[in-house]
């Protein structure tokens, strides 16, 4: 007797615990798999409620309801953060999922390359409860310098660079900012698919700014402005009208010469470009 009672008492505890980390559930996805050191690791974190209440989710001093841990692959530890996020206060409806995107960079430290992993935790509203994600992978790189260039910014001399990094099978360019001296990176930006029928166009303006113009399918073009922290000032798909295609400078400062600006069409238009349209980033 005394054994099938010890039995009922842990078959109900497996029950509870199974109704209780179904209340719950997280996943995790990184927008793309491949990332330039610098850049802005953004994320898609999915929390569905499997509960008959409305569970909101909100932050404590000290202490956000989401949080991530981040290891890189050949360490033993996850990388402490340097800040604490905040996030907004979110409410999940019952039998509802919510999708908050996340950027990693501002909280952790990824200026290394190699490749990572990620899971995202919710704290519920009592603050003690927790609810993991999935383990997802990502991949930091540095790429493959296309051009670079050396200013003198605030007392500091960075290193400008265009990057070559191949993402989700296609090649693309990024701009990449660093510490001339000390190499730590400040900043970087996606800036263009890249198919390779033409020398990316690269010019450095009187403003330190980087225009990149690449062509990324036979007819179409990525025109962008990257500013001397890394920061992508302007992107624009162009197509080609016609005569040489070049970055020229003229009064007021650099433009783009037999090209126009690509208005995307509506979904029941002809000539709808994918390979642009799929780009890394469609700030």
């Amino acid at each position: 007797m005394k054994n099938i009672i010890t039995l009922i008492l842990a078959v109900c505890c497996l029950l509870l615990t199974g109704q209780a980390a179904a209340q719950v559930e997280v996943r995790v996805q990184p927008v793309r798999k491949e990332f330039l050191v610098g850049e802005n690791v953004s994320l898609q974190v999915k929390i569905e409620n499997f509960t008959d209440r409305t569970v909101s989710f909100n932050n404590i001093p000290g202490r956000s309801w989401l949080h991530f841990t981040v290891i890189r692959s050949g360490e033993a530890h996850p990388i402490s953060p340097s800040a604490i996020p905040n996030f907004p206060r979110l409410e999940v409806p019952p039998g509802s999922s919510r999708v908050v995107t996340a950027n990693l960079r501002p909280y952790y430290n990824l200026n290394r390359d190699g490749s990572y992993k990620v899971v995202a935790t919710v704290r519920m509203p009592d603050m003690q409860t927790t609810y993991s994600s999935n383990r997802a992978s990502f991949q930091l790189a540095n790429g493959g310098t296309v051009r670079n260039f050396v200013v003198q910014s605030r007392g500091e001399r960075l290193n400008l660079s265009v990057r070559l990094l191949r993402v989700g099978g296609k090649d693309c360019l990024f701009g990449q900012v660093a510490n001339a001296d000390t190499r730590v990176v400040l900043g970087a930006c996606y800036m263009g698919q890249f198919l390779n029928f033409m020398q990316p166009r690269i010019v450095l303006d009187s403003r330190q700014n980087v225009h990149v113009l690449c062509q990324a399918t036979p007819e179409y073009f990525c025109y962008s402005i990257m500013d001397n922290q890394g920061n992508r000032r302007h992107y624009q798909v162009m197509k080609r009208t016609g005569g040489p295609v070049d970055l020229v400078s003229a009064s007021g400062g650099i433009r783009a010469i037999g090209l126009r600006p690509y208005e995307r069409p509506t979904a029941t238009s002809e000539g709808v470009i994918r390979t642009t349209a799929d780009r890394p980033d469609r700030d």
